[in-house]
């Protein structure tokens, strides 16, 4: 590769770098939020997220719907909490009867 080429990618891999940083350090909205709780929830467990619906409104989560025991919803609220972004859950999963 010649000097010319090899200057040109590392000033495209300082620049991808520096826009990482740039976009790791703007601020997470509502939307982006959700779909991160949607996307933790159903990798943990898929079946809850038919049965459970997510909002956020200023980094709040707010869970409703119903898990099926209370192992079940703290493993979601667990979930819920460790999302980067999230300030903080509001439970409101009632138990399955």
């Amino acid at each position: 590769m010649s000097r010319t080429k090899s200057f040109f990618a590392a000033a495209v891999v300082g620049c991808l770098s520096l826009a990482g940083v740039a976009l790791a350090d703007a601020p997470v909205t509502d939307s982006q939020i959700t779909d991160r709780v949607v996307g933790k929830l159903s990798v943990d467990d898929p079946a809850i997220v038919k049965r459970v619906q997510v909002s956020t409104k200023d980094g709040v989560v707010t869970l409703s719907g119903r898990a099926n025991t209370g192992s079940e919803a703290a493993k979601a609220l667990r979930d819920v909490s460790s999302v980067s972004g999230v300030v903080k859950v509001q439970n409101h999963l009632q138990l399955q009867q």
